[in-house]
């Protein structure tokens, strides 16, 4: 009986720890490189904006601008952005090299205060 008890305590533990984890990750809003749209929309929900657009040659002003250390320009880019209270997270896919399953690949994200990107 002790044993089934301490079992029980134990896999709840885990399960608790496994949420807070992931309530961590999507209030702070990460998710790792090489993720695809449908993963980030899992850990994050439906973008509040999204565009596409081909990354401009240097130079450029943006919050894109990190791009260009990562992918050359003229490269198919999607960008989700969330609103988070006072901050927008923005997420870059890089289009051009869809893992397999054909979707986009996560390249980049940054936090910007709201209203600081234009």
């Amino acid at each position: 009986m002790r044993f089934s008890r301490c079992l029980l305590l134990l896999s709840l533990g885990f399960s608790f720890v496994g949420s807070a984890c992931q309530a961590r990750q999507m209030q702070q809003g990460s998710a790792d490189p090489g993720s695809t749209p449908a993963q980030v929309r899992a850990i994050l929900g439906e973008p509040t904006r999204t565009q596409e657009f081909l990354l401009p040659e240097v130079p450029f002003f943006g919050p894109q601008e990190s791009l260009t250390d990562l992918i050359p320009a003229g490269t198919p880019v999607e960008e989700w952005v969330y609103v988070q209270g006072d901050e927008e997270l923005y997420v870059w896919f890089d289009c051009t090299r869809e893992p397999a399953g054909g979707e986009c690949s996560l390249i980049e994200s940054g936090r910007y205060p709201v209203g600081a990107v234009y």
